[in-house]
């Protein structure tokens, strides 16, 4: 069955975009307790769209499906250490983005639910993951670990599929093999002012 088209958005309506054939089959909704993901909110003045346990809700899908459409220039990149994940942001006003790996040819997409409007994200199908949860801010109650071997068996799936031709190709993250918008690094010390939170 295909999937349907999910629009997306920041919190001041800045960057716009649209994501392509999104379904249960296209993607797989988790939710995410680990310190990196709380840190990288954090730091960009989102924490408030955690949950109740710190969990940060994603969408793990192919970069090719999302296409912005609007307010590129505000598209901002983070990178919690030198080889870390690449997590990308709305400048603008902090709103998460999502995550991707740190080179062009890893088709992986962690997008950030909240940019969602929430009769559309219902495409996107139950959450069939939770992870970190060893991770979850002291005196919450995350869920247990639960739904690795989907999200594992999906995201390669997925890359695999679009390298094979059978699935999109490419990520409006990176053009030339390049990000579009140098990473800022963070030091040391801003890493650990954002993980104590």
């Amino acid at each position: 069955m295909a999937g349907r088209d999910v629009d997306i958005a920041c919190r001041c309506g800045n960057v716009t975009g649209r994501v392509s054939g999104v379904s249960p089959a296209t993607g797989c909704r988790v939710t995410c307790h680990c310190k990196d993901c709380r840190a990288f909110a954090t730091h960009v003045g989102a924490a408030d769209i955690l949950d109740g346990n710190g969990g940060f809700e994603l969408f793990q899908t192919l970069p090719a499906r999302l296409a912005f459409t609007s307010g590129v220039e505000h598209l901002r990149c983070l990178r919690l250490s030198p080889k870390g994940m690449m997590r990308w942001y709305a400048g603008c006003c902090g709103t998460p983005i999502g995550n991707t790996l740190a080179g062009s040819g890893w088709y992986f997409l962690s997008l950030a639910v909240v940019l969602m409007p929430e009769d559309q994200a219902a495409a996107l199908g139950p959450n069939r993951g939770s992870f970190f949860a060893k991770d979850a801010p002291e005196g919450t109650n995350p869920p247990a670990d639960h739904g690795k071997w989907t999200l594992m068996s999906g995201a390669f799936g997925r890359h695999f599929a679009a390298l094979c031709g059978l699935a999109p190709k490419g990520s409006p993250f990176f053009e030339g093999g390049r990000p579009v918008v140098a990473p800022e690094i963070l030091t040391k010390e801003q890493r650990l002012k954002a993980e104590a939170v």
